[in-house]
């Protein structure tokens, strides 16, 4: 059985267990966690981001796992995985003691020492952040509060869940092998025309896509509007992609005329 359990979806990306003397007493032998951050969890806010810590004794777990840094995403309601400013990915313990975490969006360290007081530190020291605990990234969501999408979807949105979510699901990730991801992907933020393009004839061959090839086939989609082209299109560049531009519904009109 599992010593200790941890939300699904953080995305747990490295595990530390201190060694140090810097830091006080309650936290060596303890582990840290580098919880990189989710990208699935719709219609919730993505959760994680987080570095979590773990107080051991004996070998196991003495505690309820704790948050220990936070704030990397620099928002409370992570929407998108794209919105998040940094991601922890690594931890290591320098020579003095010091944690040093890594994040993955911009390749940022951070170095974390302790300069109070060791002998006085405790509960009252750890409220601040007990308090996180309860954060959109931390937190289980409710069903009905915590949901994001329940009145608030955009028309490029529902189309997209409607016609293109089965293949490249909800968050534009792809299935890692037949269906390439968009959310990220250099063709969705990419040439505007080959986008266009690829909806409305479809695609065949192989492409590569974030560096991964695939070979499949991608049906013609020319029997949607124009604005329902361009509302998908611009979800996919403006939602699943870093700072993509929108599409109009005049410019689907002119590369659909340019294809007859």
């Amino acid at each position: 059985m599992p010593l200790i359990c941890f939300p699904g979806h953080f995305a747990p990306n490295d595990l530390l267990f201190y060694k140090g003397d810097q830091f006080p007493a309650r936290y060596k032998n303890g582990a840290f966690i580098a919880f990189h951050g989710s990208t699935i969890r719709a219609p919730y806010p993505q959760a994680g981001y987080i570095v979590a810590f773990v107080p051991f004794k004996e070998g196991k777990p003495s505690g309820p796992w704790e948050v220990f840094a936070d704030g990397f995403a620099q928002r409370d309601t992570i929407e998108m995985t794209s919105d998040a400013r940094a991601r922890p990915m690594g931890l290591s313990m320098g020579p003095d003691g010091s944690l040093y975490i890594t994040e993955s969006v911009r390749g940022k360290i951070w170095r974390v020492m302790f300069k109070g007081d060791k002998t006085s530190f405790g509960e009252k020291q750890l409220a601040g952040m007990a308090e996180h605990m309860n954060r959109t990234n931390v937190k289980t969501p409710d069903e009905v509060k915590d949901n994001l999408l329940k009145g608030k979807e955009s028309p490029g949105q529902i189309a997209y869940m409607r016609y293109c979510a089965s293949c490249h699901l909800p968050q534009g990730q792809g299935d890692g092998n037949r269906f390439p991801p968009v959310f990220g992907s250099e063709w969705g933020y990419g040439d505007r025309t080959r986008l266009i393009n690829v909806v409305l004839k479809g695609l065949t061959g192989p492409i590569t896509v974030r560096k991964k090839p695939y070979d499949g086939v991608m049906p013609a989609h020319s029997f949607l509007n124009d604005e329902q082209v361009a509302e998908i299109l611009t979800y996919i560049r403006t939602r699943l992609n870093h700072g993509g531009s929108a599409i109009s519904a005049e410019e689907v009109q002119t590369v659909r005329a340019q294809g007859k």
